[in-house]
Parts: C-alpha cells; structure tokens; sequence
C-alpha cells in the first residue's frame, strides 16, 4: 500500500511539474506575442486606421509624412487603405550613436528636426501642401510620443495649423498615454519598451 501512495505521489509531482512547464511557457509565448507584431497584424492595423481616420476626417487627408523607412512600411499600407492613395513624403531618420554615419544632406531640399535618440530631415517638399488641408504623420511605433509632437510644433511654426495635423502610429506605450503624448490615432497599445515589428526592434 505504501508503494501505491508513493507511486501516486511521484505521478502528481511529474504532472504538477509537467504543467508548471507548459503554463509558464505558454504564458511567455503570450508575453512575447505582446512585444511583437506581424504582417497581418500590420495589414489589420492599416484597414482599422485608414476607416477610423477617414471616419473621422471626412475624406482623406492630403498627405502622409513619416520621419524614415519604419514608418514608410506603415505609410504605404495605410495610404493603400485611403480614399485617393494620398502621396507620402519619406524622412531620413539617422540615430544618433558614436558611430554616426557622416552623411551630407542637402539643406535646401530638406529641413532638420532633432530630438534625443534621431536626426530626422524632412522634405522641404511638405511645405507645399495647402495649409487649409488634412496632413497625417505617421510612425511604427509611439515609445515616448516626444517625436511626433515635435515634428507637429515644427509645422505649425512653418504656418500649418494645428488643428488639421494628425499624428498615427500602430502601437504606443501606456507610458505615451499616461503622459498625454499618444499619437491621436493608434492601434496597439503595449507594457514593453521593447517592441518588435517584422523589421526589427522599434527604436
């Protein structure tokens, strides 16, 4: 008898340890599926903002700027999504590291707008939009929310208004919101300042 009790134990000790393992594992692949998006999750993004923005809007809007090539990714399935395919002006975003790159942008076709982590020169192109129509500004993600509310102040100084500026990004940290700096439109909202996009780590 004593030997089927201590069979009995070992049995439920292995299934309790076998459960640990599988429960924590799947409670890491969930946590790990909360730090990262894929393709169809962008293309799930791209079809929800592109109706929540013309919704809102009432049309689309005239143009799309984003600071580089991440959220020219997002730029080009979100203006896929629009009414009118609206034309998107690319940034050159340079991260600032000790190992910058010596790069020699052209002043006149491209204006500088720095913060902590980017150089980002946009094209002076933008300035002739009409200042009466609808401008989105669009990222990949939204860590702080700083970026995008400079880039916003840099237009209005060169005398858009602020009211048809519109910032988008797919996912944002509760951090952004909490703070007030959440683009006006998002998709995702994230714990983890580690985020992850089919082309990398967000920056």
């Amino acid at each position: 008898m004593t030997e089927i009790f201590n069979y009995a134990g070992f049995a439920v000790g292995l299934i309790g340890a076998v459960l640990t393992i599988y429960y924590a594992r799947r409670a890491n692949a969930i946590s790990e599926a909360r730090r990262r998006l894929g393709w169809s999750d962008l293309v799930a993004a791209s079809d929800d903002l592109a109706d929540r923005i013309t919704n809102e809007l009432g049309r689309s809007p005239a143009a799309i700027l984003t600071p580089g090539l991440r959220g020219a990714t997002i730029s080009n399935l979100l203006a896929r999504d629009l009414p009118g395919d609206p034309p998107t002006f690319v940034g050159i975003s340079i991260w600032i590291s000790p190992n910058e790159p010596a790069v020699q942008i052209n002043e006149r076709q491209y204006f500088k707008i720095d913060t902590e982590k980017w150089h980002v020169y946009v094209p002076r192109a933008v300035l002739d939009i009409p200042r009466d129509e609808d401008i989105l500004i669009v990222d990949d993600f939204a860590m702080s929310g700083d970026f995008q509310i400079k880039f916003k102040g840099e237009l209005v100084k060169r005398g858009f208004s602020a009211g048809k500026i519109h910032s988008v990004a797919v996912a944002v940290t509760k951090v952004a919101i909490a703070n007030h700096k959440a683009p006006d439109y998002y998709w995702f909202v994230t714990d983890a300042d580690e985020f992850y996009f089919p082309w990398g780590k967000a920056r």
